[in-house]
């Protein structure tokens, strides 16, 4: 009965039956001997889920109506659209891009922002250019659109952005698409760590202004973990200004998402930020972009916005919000430096790691039978394509400690 197409749609997400099988050893054995790497949530130094105090006192605040209520439009509150503009933009956005055009659409969820820049920037039947390591969900948003799927390496042989491999790959879809649409997680890259040096970026966006003699190029930067980058405020400005005065057939929009940002995740709100110097492309992408909202979900929380917004526009909330998160971000940091320390001196090649919630080992053809040996010792990671992914958000140091010797152990012992 299903639909022409859809007969062979078949999910099975690898992130969530592992992370079932780590409940259920922690229930068996008991949380103490289990080390869940799985979960992409920040977890404090209990174990327990982190939720914001400065986050969760704010929403209590809120009349009921305001949680309760659709929100007062589809595409999102004029607050909170604001909000977001401000979070990624800068205070200053106004002034700064005054020679621009930016719209902002509330989504559920930066999933959401990233599936509709996807549904209505890929032409049918298209590629969608993605890093080879990389969050899969991607991959099923081209599938949406009977899309195909080609990959950049991300790293040279010295552990620095391909830049060569990315130019060959953008001019190669150049050639034979009207859209060259590309997805950037960055920073914090999900599930390597890694983020572009201000250089690197602008090797990329010089790459992008010649491949516009050949076609228009759509910029999907996943930003969902922007706000657990090490960068001060000085350097936050250099790479906003990046985006500055791009050639008009090249459209950025930033894919925002409160559920890193606010360790909101339940209530699934987030953002495509478009970015143009060109008027009509903006216009264009509210326009298709709101239908996409209406035919698919209508609406997001409200609650969210309403949250949000209350916090980002007042300078003592705001203040409170990255003190807080500053702290987490460090112990983050403290998690990832043991880990690293270790890999070191056990020689456990890691991919570049540079911040954020996840680090990965490469594994290549033994990825299977590595995971296979670890889950006997209990530990649990994500298990990708050509590697296993460690999330430092979740892991507690205790737990944390000694885990790569134990991970080079497991490697070794297949490698024989």
């Amino acid at each position: 009965m299903l639909a022409k197409g859809m007969e062979s749609r078949n999910l099975v997400d690898k992130v969530f039956s592992i992370a079932k099988k780590a409940k259920e050893a922690a229930e068996k054995y008991g949380d103490e001997k289990v080390v869940n790497a799985t979960i992409g949530s920040l977890y404090d130094e209990n174990g327990k889920l982190v939720v914001l105090k400065s986050v969760t006192e704010t929403y209590k605040e809120l009349p009921p109506e305001e949680i309760a209520g659709y929100a007062s439009a589809f595409t999102g509150s004029p607050e909170y659209k604001e909000s977001v503009k401000r979070s990624v933009l800068g205070d200053n956005y106004k002034e700064e891009f005054k020679n621009h055009y930016m719209e902002v659409i509330g989504t559920p969820g930066g999933t959401g922002a990233v599936s509709n820049s996807v549904k209505n920037y890929l032409n049918e039947g298209d590629t969608l250019l993605l890093p080879k390591w990389l969050w899969s969900p991607y991959i099923l948003m081209a599938s949406e659109r009977k899309g195909d799927c080609e990959y950049y390496t991300i790293f040279d042989e010295n552990g620095k952005f391909d830049l060569n491999d990315f130019s060959e790959k953008i001019f190669k879809l150049a050639e034979k698409q009207e859209n060259v649409v590309v997805i950037i997680n960055d920073p914090c890259q999900n599930p390597t760590g890694y983020k572009l040096t201000i250089n690197e970026w602008k090797s990329v966006l010089n790459i992008f202004e010649k491949a516009t003699e050949k076609a228009n190029i759509i910029l999907i930067n996943d930003i969902a973990y922007i706000d657990f980058d090490d960068r001060n405020e000085e350097e936050k400005k250099e790479y906003r200004d990046l985006f500055k005065n791009l050639s008009s057939k090249i459209l950025v929009i930033f894919a925002f998402s409160l559920s890193k940002s606010l360790t909101s995740y339940g209530l699934r709100v987030g953002a495509q930020l478009a970015l143009s110097s060109d008027k009509k492309v903006i216009e264009e992408f509210e326009k298709a972009n709101s239908y996409s909202c209406r035919s698919t979900w209508s609406n997001i929380s409200r609650g969210g916005m309403k949250m949000f917004s209350d916090i980002v526009l007042n300078e003592e909330k705001y203040k409170l919000l990255k003190e807080e998160r500053e702290m987490y971000r460090l112990l983050i940091k403290e998690r990832a430096d043991i880990f690293i320390k270790e890999a070191k001196e056990c020689n456990l090649k890691l991919l570049p790691y540079k911040t954020g919630f996840f680090l990965t080992i490469p594994t290549g053809k033994l990825t299977d039978k590595v995971a296979e040996v670890l889950e006997r010792e209990n530990i649990y990671t994500v298990v990708l394509d050509e590697g296993i992914r460690i999330a430092v958000c979740s892991v507690t140091k205790k737990k944390i400690t000694g885990l790569a010797g134990r991970i080079k152990k497991a490697i070794d012992e297949v490698s024989k």
